[in-house]
């Protein structure tokens, strides 16, 4: 029979009340904060955790920092010299009396300096500012960045996780000049120059991604009848995507968009189709679905600044109306 002994430790909170936890994935190890009472109301008595940034679930013994598990260490060492003392004096100061009288054997005992354990509460990260509350269970967690799930429910919020994507592509194409000046610095003119464009192609699919990720969500949320068929994929297309808003609610994306907005968001959208699956050189399919007149096949399309400013603006407009 194997005895455990328990050790009394206490974990403080932050100043907003947030416990840190870290994911036991080793591809992740994703450092949150959780709200301590939901944490103990809701948390431990499922005994079930969700990383929120990716996914990982497991039990709620195994979310220890890297920082708490070195106090909990020092701590249990702290705490097991103290118990070795204790005993030692025990046993030992006992075998002296019992023999004090005896003229054949003579032992003192003397107690060495005592390490009195403290039970020292182990403390937490200063707050931060990002804090989230799910839309779902109502769980309050904070982060750095970004998250997707919520580590109580697991909850994936396709709007807020669309917010954040958008927020900073935002920030980066405001930031390009400052980028080059900075890589200017470390690298040559040609590989910054290489660099700042393959960023700004790299925008159009994450611009494309977030939407498309949030179009399917949106709609399917919205749609009574359960819908299989529907695809991330197909709001890759934008006369496809808008196709389904008309099957499902009687409004496609002309309600809220201009012909020229849509004809600048289709071409921005198969130049990006054409920057991932052809290196971005022209062929025939790409001028036929893109309308766009002003290459001709074999060359190479070009994404500006403005372009990237263009699509995210309009992407902007139409969602805030889809989520009408």
């Amino acid at each position: 029979m194997t005895n455990y002994i328990k050790i009394p430790m206490t974990f403080k909170s932050d100043e907003k009340n947030y416990l840190d936890r870290q994911c036991p994935n080793e591809q992740c190890e994703y450092v949150f904060k959780i709200n301590m009472d939901d944490w103990k109301d809701k948390i431990i008595p499922q005994n079930e955790v969700h990383c929120p940034m990716c996914g990982h679930t497991a039990d709620s013994e195994k979310w220890y920092t890297y920082e708490q598990l070195e106090s909990i260490k020092e701590n249990a060492q702290s705490y097991a010299t103290n118990m070795v003392y204790e005993m030692l004096d025990k046993s030992l100061g006992k075998f002296a009396k019992s023999i004090k009288n005896n003229k054949y054997i003579k032992i003192t005992y003397k107690p060495g300096k005592r390490v009195t354990y403290k039970n020292n509460p182990i403390g937490q990260r200063e707050e931060w500012n990002l804090d989230i509350t799910c839309e779902k269970c109502g769980t309050r967690y904070s982060v750095i960045g970004s998250a997707y799930f919520c580590p109580c429910c697991g909850h994936n919020s396709v709007e807020r996780v669309f917010e954040d994507s958008i927020g900073r592509i935002e920030k980066i194409i405001e930031s390009q000049d400052y980028i080059k000046e900075k890589l200017c610095e470390q690298f040559t003119i040609d590989e910054v120059d290489n660099m700042c464009r393959s960023m700004l192609e790299s925008l159009l699919g994450d611009i494309v991604s977030a939407f498309q990720k949030f179009a399917k969500e949106n709609l399917v949320k919205k749609i009574t009848q359960n819908i299989s068929n529907i695809r991330v994929n197909d709001f890759q297309i934008v006369e496809k995507g808008s196709n389904l808003y008309e099957k499902y609610l009687n409004r496609g994306y002309d309600k809220y968009l201009s012909q020229e907005e849509l004809e600048q968001m289709n071409t921005l959208f198969q130049k990006r189709h054409i920057l991932e699956h052809n290196q971005g050189i022209v062929d025939e399919k790409y001028i036929q679905n893109s309308k766009d007149m002003s290459y001709k096949i074999g060359q190479r399309v070009v994404v500006k600044k403005e372009d990237a400013k263009q699509l995210l603006c309009i992407i902007k407009k139409l969602t805030t109306e889809l989520r009408k």
